[in-house]
């Protein structure tokens, strides 16, 4: 027992000697600084760059994230180099700085080290716009995307590489709870069950310092081996630059920029869908063809403008668009057009091929000639889609040719000349009562 105590006591001397030789050094100012944002969770990691003056022997950073959304159970710090002489020993939480950290270093090299620091935080999330504009042929498109990064970490960041993640995670635990959340305060008057504690903790101290006296080299810890695996793959949209957000700021930079993007104008006339009134629709691909396809577009708000030839812009649609992959089409409604009139008439009503049963009808079909119109008052020919649902068992007959968008709903694109205007003829049979055998439509051509 009394060696036991003179070890313990040359020890505890040998440690207080080294402490006093240990400078704490608050971490230096960010060399650069790396924002992954992940916009449905409110999550982001942050990579920072530093520079950090190391002397020989031991040392201690101190890393502080007072008054942030910083996760501190996620801070990490790497060497980027001098891997091979400079050792993190450990991380210490000290109790009576509840909002700090503190790496033990032990160095071989002495000068500056370039260190990475990486965490989690919440707070910084991103939306995004698009502005389209028209020549005033409505030909050509000029489409720019920005995207507005809004800061309410509680930490500023200056210079930032900002990079978006397109796409959903699951997070079992959100950021913001694990940075608010407080420690189990510790009783100011030790309990029994704490006596006890401290009285293990006394016994396991005896236990190492007995421990290290046959080794006195063996004073530090070895670094804990951390394994990281990715569980899904998501696209990442890379802001160009760098930009400095202050915290309670948001910032708006340009991410698309492209001119002379050609589109279509293509008219829908779909009454289940866009209601009795056939719609305009701008329709461009985000591929290589139309100057885009780059990367995939994120969800956000397109303002559409046509250039009205005299140094001004005309408003045309409001639209929000959902993430947009490469070679998908992009289809912005510009709403019912008074130039482009539709009606439709149906003519011809036959009935015929009748069942009966117990002297009573319960099957029969029935026939019309149904005859679509699309007047064009516009300047230019225009496409024309036509959509319409059927209920019922149906045969459907045209002289033009016709698809079948779904089991119910036959379509036609057509091509309606500048000032005129075209029919779309077509004969619908349908089988009513027991003559039904199925909800369809079947094209006789």
């Amino acid at each position: 027992m009394k060696r036991n105590a003179i070890i313990c006591a040359v020890l505890l001397t040998a440690v207080v000697a080294e402490a006093k030789n240990v400078d704490l050094v608050t971490l230096p100012g960010r060399d650069s600084v790396q924002l992954t944002i992940y916009n449905s969770e409110d999550l982001t990691l942050a990579k920072e760059t530093r520079y950090v003056t190391l002397k020989k022997g031991a040392n201690q950073l101190q890393f502080s994230w007072a008054n942030t959304l910083i996760d501190p159970s996620s801070v990490e710090l790497r060497l980027l180099d001098h891997v091979d002489q400079v050792e993190i020993a450990d991380t210490v939480f000290p109790g009576q700085k509840p909002q700090h950290l503190i790496w033990n270093i032990e160095s071989k090299f002495e000068g500056q080290v370039k260190m990475e620091v990486t965490y989690f935080t919440s707070g910084l999330t991103w939306s995004m716009d698009y502005v389209a504009i028209s020549d005033p042929d409505e030909t050509m498109l000029q489409f720019d995307g920005y995207v507005r990064v809004y800061n309410n970490s509680g930490e500023e960041y200056d210079n930032a590489e900002i990079r978006l993640i397109v796409g959903k995670i699951n997070l079992v635990e959100k950021i913001a709870d694990l940075a608010r959340r407080r420690g189990i305060p510790v009783p100011l008057e030790p309990s029994g069950p704490h006596r006890l504690m401290q009285r293990d903790a006394v016994r396991k101290a005896f236990a190492d310092a007995e421990g290290a006296a046959d080794d006195m080299d063996a004073s530090r810890t070895e670094a804990a081996g951390i394994v990281k695996e990715g569980i899904s793959e998501y696209f990442m949209f890379t802001v160009e630059g760098s930009e400095t957000i202050p915290n309670g700021w948001s910032k708006r930079m340009q991410a698309v920029d492209t001119e002379d993007v050609t589109f279509d104008i293509v008219y829908r006339m779909r009454a289940h869908q866009y209601g009795p009134r056939p719609v305009r629709f701008f329709i461009w691909r985000n591929d290589a063809e139309h100057k885009l396809g780059d990367s995939p577009l994120p969800d956000g708000q397109v303002n559409l403008f046509r250039d009205n030839g005299d140094d001004g812009l005309s408003f045309l649609a409001r639209q929000q668009i959902r993430y947009v992959p490469i070679k998908a089409e992009i289809e912005i409604n510009l709403g019912p057009d008074d130039l482009v009139v539709y009606e439709t008439n149906r003519a011809n009503v036959k009935r015929f091929n009748f069942s009966f049963h117990r002297n009573r009808v319960n099957g029969w079909d029935e026939t019309a000639h149904w005859i679509d119109t699309i007047r064009n008052y516009r300047t230019k020919p225009i496409t024309f889609e036509l959509r319409r649902v059927w209920h019922g068992d149906i045969d459907y007959d045209s002289e033009i040719k016709t698809t079948l968008f779904d089991y119910r709903t036959p379509e036609v694109t057509l091509t309606v000349a500048a000032r005129s205007k075209k029919q779309y003829p077509a004969t619908v049979t349908q089988h009513h009562g027991v003559n039904a055998k199925q909800n369809r439509v079947k094209l006789k051509r």
